[in-house]
Order: C-alpha cells, then sequence, then structure tokens
C-alpha cells in the first residue's frame, strides 16, 4: 500500500500538535516515526490508520495504483497497539478464532499461531490473567498474521525483553514481507527494524 500525507496538521483544544507534515510512504517501506513525549507520534500513527481525523492536510492510500477510500481504510490494516485492547476474558486461541471470522490470516491453523506466540501452558487462560508482556506478544502476533498490505505498531516492543525483541524481529521479517508497516517507537531496537523515519522533535 502507498501512503501520501500532505501538509498534514492536528489540533486538539489545547493547541496544535503537529503541522504541516508532508511524506510518501511506499509499498514495502518500514517506516519508523520518533520524536520525545508528547511531540505526537501516536496522534499521527492514528491518523494515518483512520482512528483520527486529521485537522488539516489529506491522506492518500492506494493499492496498486487504485485509490482506497478513507472510510474502508481499516479493511486493509492491522495495529498492534495500546489503546487497541484484547478482549481479556478470552483466551489467546479463542482471539485468534474469532479474529479469522473478519481479516483473513497468513497463518491458518490455530496450533501454528499459538507456536508463533510463544505463550506455552498459558495460551489457554483468559488474557486478563496475562502479563504485559504476554499481552503485549499476542497482540503482536494478531497483527503480524493478518494478510492485509497496511501494518500500524504503536511502540511494539516497549513491554518485551530483548529476546523477545529478537522474536519481534524475526516475525516482523517473516510476516511483514512486502507489507506497508509503520511504527511509532523511540526504542533504537524499533526503529532499526525500518529503512525510513519521520521525527517529530
Amino acid at each position: 500500500m502507498d501512503i501520501l500525507l500532505e501538509d498534514i496538521s492536528k489540533r486538539f483544544t489545547s493547541g496544535w500538535v503537529f503541522r504541516h507534515i508532508n511524506h510518501k510512504i511506499i509499498k514495502g517501506d518500514r517506516l519508523a516515526i520518533t520524536g520525545q513525549n508528547g511531540s505526537g507520534k501516536s496522534t499521527l500513527l492514528q491518523i494515518v490508520c483512520g482512528y483520527l481525523t486529521n485537522t488539516e492536510g489529506k491522506v492518500t492510500y492506494s493499492i496498486d495504483g487504485r485509490e482506497i477510500n478513507r472510510d474502508n481504510i481499516f479493511k486493509h490494516l492491522a495495529i498492534s497497539a495500546a489503546y487497541m485492547e484484547l478482549d481479556e476474558e478470552l483466551s489467546a486461541a479463542e482471539i485468534f478464532e474469532h479474529n479469522k471470522i473478519f481479516k483473513p490470516y497468513l497463518v491458518k491453523e490455530l496450533d501454528e499461531f499459538l507456536d508463533l506466540v510463544q505463550l506455552g501452558s498459558e495460551q489457554d487462560k483468559e488474557v486478563k490473567y496475562y502479563s504485559s508482556g504476554m499481552k503485549q506478544r499476542l497482540s503482536l502476533a494478531l497483527a503480524l498474521c493478518m494478510d492485509v498490505p497496511l501494518l500500524i505498531l504503536d511502540e511494539p516492543t516497549s513491554f518485551l525483553d530483548y529476546q523477545k525483541k529478537e522474536w519481534f524481529a524475526r516475525m516482523l521479517d517473516q510476516y511483514g514481507f512486502n507489507k506497508t508497516i509503520v511504527i511509532a517507537s523511540n526504542d533504537d531496537f524499533d526503529i532499526r527494524t525500518c529503512n525510513k523515519s519521520i521525527s517529530l522533535d
């Protein structure tokens, strides 16, 4: 998926978060959005995925030259972020089977998905009993394995130790191939997985 950001600006009642952002994201790019806390990383990410509306400017999406209406962009993306909460009353297995109803997955079988998530004996427990790292790993696996052209990740390794960060990098290479990926993060590990960046500082 190609994404064109033209003069993107966002204002809340407290004032402007950022103004006049222009950038072209090409199919297959891995773009890091960086900046200090409060600079608007997550806000820009939410604008890119259609979760928030920009105050000024225009966002254009296209797949192989065919423009996609922004109202339908949710059909073409997967997202992993703290503000997109998992259903904590379900297990990892139940969440995977439920999500498959709405989006196509590159991983078809439950056992294969559970192996990827590496939750071991915890995979049948309700998510509310998971640690922060386990929840993040499940959220990332669900997003990475979706068969969609756009992948949106907000602070993807914030609760992961170094071993699990390496797991994330392997998953990104295996299941992020040929996808357009946008990551909001200040973590050096996350940034190194990308080939382009925007700084909001």
